[in-house]
């Protein structure tokens, strides 16, 4: 577990409630199968978490509550023993296993089966904790939020400004220790890397594919293309064939793999990855690995990896990287690096991805391989970030110049759940607005690393909102 992660019950508790999405195949502590018909009514007050559940196990189905515990020794150490509320418990659930395992006891002499969420769960629980954060519920509330408005506007600019900062430092301090390990791979020193052509697009190109899988599929993204290197794919391709990139790509992903459906498509790529994959001695991922659970069909993996052949075409064929860097390097009006930079990332039309969402299944509408929105946001989270880094490794002053101009003053309309928690309870009422990407990214660091891990002590705004002693900093979840 990584302690920086503020796993509380009522994080636990939006575990619970995605079921399918985070964890499945439930077994109990006794070894018996677990299905829930029904979790039941959240109960706030206290009592069980959940109220009037129904729930079968091993064959038998049961009706009454259930409680959500961080592990097994928090049922004792809540009194729930000696509490006659809880004789009505039929499951306890708990996120983590414990060396020493106390069973649930109740005041009624009956046994309480305990479900493991952790060795259910669908994804790693830091990728879990970042999708649930990403997505606050309504009932989610800052600590500071009734607090904050007796901090100054001029003590919140400023934060925001080193927030800024120290987003941007973090997400190229990132990339740098990305381009070491290629160094390191490639020439098995630490240093010349640094200024390696082939390292930068490759850097390039993983931080790209990862910020095309979303929450979902950003950790398979950046791992298909680590494992199916630029490197791989120029020894394999003599003619630069996109249909010969998307096979590969499909095949190291693992989606080819005992797909039934028939195309002409889908037997060329098939027939071409054949050909391939024995010459490949890479890992593979595998096919149940990708989620399409509760995504749109347009955010499929299929569809981004086939922007993702575009993608390679243009970093070996069209020199994407060194133009991307160009672009920087002379005088420009911001709107129109922003639109140069839309252009070089535009996508292609693409005959099949244009009219199909998954392989055999055709779009009721046509298909953009990737939105005006998802390329904004690969400029300000992969391209300042990479641009940023080369001018510091680089020494480039204009080139620095320029990426924080486009960093501090590109007009932007941002919209997504987090940034909303901060304008309503932070920034409502005051002359401060989310419109570029730097408070952009300000916002989301504040939110981040700050508010959802309850550093309120080491925040401009929380050290003065809550200068209370013995405040409660608990975040409300859900």
């Amino acid at each position: 577990m990584n302690p920086k992660l503020n796993i509380n019950e009522s994080f636990i508790c939006r575990i619970w409630e995605g079921a399918g999405e985070y964890y499945s195949d439930l077994i109990a502590d006794c070894g018996e199968k677990v299905e829930v018909i029904d979790y039941g009514k959240r109960n706030y007050d206290s009592g069980p978490d959940y109220k009037d559940a129904k729930v079968k196990i091993g064959g038998k189905t049961f009706t009454g509550d259930i409680e959500i515990h961080r592990d097994f020794k928090n049922w004792a150490e809540h009194d729930h023993p000696k509490d006659s509320r809880y004789n009505s418990v039929i499951l306890h659930v708990v996120l983590w296993d414990s060396e020493i395992k106390t069973a649930p006891k109740l005041r009624i002499k009956r046994d309480l089966p305990t479900v493991i969420l952790a060795n259910h769960l669908n994804n790693s629980i830091h990728n879990i904790w970042q999708d649930i954060i990403s997505r606050p519920s309504e009932k989610f509330k800052l600590p500071c939020c009734d607090l904050n408005k007796s901090v100054d506007d001029i003590v919140i600019k400023k934060w925001f400004k080193k927030l800024a900062v120290q987003r941007l430092k973090l997400k190229s301090e990132r990339l740098k220790e990305r381009l070491i390990e290629i160094g390191k791979k490639t020439f098995n020193k630490s240093g010349e890397n640094l200024k390696s052509k082939k390292a930068w697009e490759q850097v390039f190109y993983e931080f790209i594919f990862e910020a095309l899988g979303f929450s979902k599929n950003k950790e398979q993204m950046l791992r298909l293309s680590s494992n199916l290197n630029l490197e791989f794919i120029q020894k394999l391709t003599k003619k630069y064939d996109v249909l010969l990139i998307q096979s590969l790509l499909y095949g190291a992903a693992g989606l080819l793999f005992d797909l039934r459906h028939k195309d002409e498509y889908i037997d060329i790529i098939k027939e071409s990855w054949k050909k391939s994959e024995d010459k490949i001695k890479i890992p593979r991922l595998n096919k149940s690995e990708w989620n399409f659970f509760r995504l749109r069909p347009q955010n499929f993996p299929t569809i981004r990896i086939a922007y993702g052949s575009q993608l390679i075409l243009k970093i070996l064929e069209g020199d994407l990287f060194k133009n991307i860097i160009l672009s920087f390097q002379r005088e420009f009006s911001v709107t129109g690096l922003y639109r140069n930079l839309q252009a070089l990332l535009k996508p292609e039309e693409d005959k099949y991805w244009n009219v199909h969402y998954d392989f055999g299944k055709r779009s009721a509408n046509f298909n953009k391989l990737l939105g005006r929105q998802r390329i904004n946001d690969i400029i300000i989270n992969v391209i300042t970030p990479v641009v940023y880094l080369y001018s510091e490794i680089f020494k480039n002053g204009m080139i620095k110049k320029n990426v924080l101009i486009l960093y501090d003053t590109l007009k932007i309309k941002p919209e997504n759940s987090v940034l909303n928690v901060i304008k309503e309870q932070v920034l409502i009422s005051r002359d401060i607005q989310i419109n570029t990407p730097s408070m952009e990214q300000a916002a989301i660091q504040l939110y981040n690393f700050y508010c959802t891990r309850e550093r309120c002590s080491e925040c401009e705004i929380g050290k003065l909102a809550l200068n209370r002693k013995g405040m409660d900093y608990k975040i409300i979840f859900y």
